[in-house]
């Protein structure tokens, strides 16, 4: 009896200091429940911070990151080492350096932001195997991102969380954008005659062909906006080329949004089909498929 009073008090203890350790987990998100991989330990589940924005979360993974492995692995043996990460509105640039051992290799990893859309975020730490850098963020068949320490996994792991909702949001927005130009797009096919160019919007459209024959798509993107804002069912062309564009540009959530505006306008075009299958094509990039 004395045996069993003693191991319930013990347990007694046990579930107290539970408790404290417990309160002390940082909570989990939606978006990171899976279980670590084998060998590892998660350590932290990123939170949406107060004041947190677009440029400070871009910020923040700039400045925290330190290493990375890429999927296939270039540089078995060792992490590369990471020479300066720049963060825009879509992606983030990853500039390495590889110490293999053998001849020094240079590279730029681009991680888009849609890559990451539905992915789980968290930080785990690596138990067993040489060297310190121990910290990750893993991105399976992607990259593998690696910190010096907790702080810069949980920082960096904070900002792509926020990133990651944007990203989901501006999603919503497209939709959103879509439900509306549907009637617009009604209205346009039940027209027996069809809205000319305006000489402002063909100006736009000359403009857009040009820069998109130099090869300069960011400007070609820029003035094909231009020309839809001005008059959005004039020149549905526009909008099909917007969406080869964007794809070029690696942008396939934009493509298929474009895309989608030509086929509501000009659902038996001749390019109809091919339109339909390019938006297939986007779709499986999202996928990973």
């Amino acid at each position: 009896m004395f045996f069993r009073e003693k191991r319930a008090g013990l347990c007694l203890l046990c579930l107290a200091m539970a408790a404290v350790i417990a309160a002390t987990v940082p909570p989990a998100n939606a978006a990171s429940s899976e279980t670590p991989r084998s060998g590892y330990d998660v350590v932290y589940r990123p939170e949406v911070r107060a004041g947190m924005n677009f440029e400070s979360a871009k910020k923040d993974f700039e400045d925290s990151l330190q290493h990375l492995r890429l999927y296939p692995d270039i540089c078995p043996p060792l992490s590369l080492y990471v020479d300066k990460t720049t963060a825009y509105d879509d992606r983030v640039e990853i500039g390495w350096t590889n110490h293999c051992g053998g001849p020094q290799k240079t590279g730029v990893f681009v991680l888009p932001y849609y890559k990451i859309s539905h992915s789980t975020i968290i930080a785990e730490y690596r138990k067993e195997g040489h060297g310190s850098i121990r910290h990750e963020i893993n991105f399976p068949d992607l990259v593998n991102l690696q910190f010096d320490n907790l702080a810069s996994a949980r920082k960096a792991a904070d900002a792509l969380l926020f990133i990651q909702n944007e990203e989901k949001k501006a999603d919503e927005e497209r939709n959103a954008q879509l439900a509306r130009f549907e009637p617009i797009a009604v209205q346009y096919r039940a027209l027996k005659v069809k809205p000319a160019m305006s000489e402002e919007q063909r100006k736009f459209v000359v403009q857009a062909n040009a820069f998109n024959q130099g090869k300069n798509y960011d400007k070609a993107i820029e003035k094909y906006l231009k020309a839809v804002d001005s008059n959005p069912t004039s020149y549905p062309a526009a909008y099909f080329n917007l969406a080869l564009l964007y794809a070029q540009q690696k942008h396939p959530r934009r493509a298929i949004f474009y895309m989608k505006h030509y086929l509501l306008l000009e659902p038996d075009a001749k390019d109809a089909r091919s339109a339909r299958d390019k938006i297939y094509e986007w779709e499986a990039l999202l996928e990973g498929k």
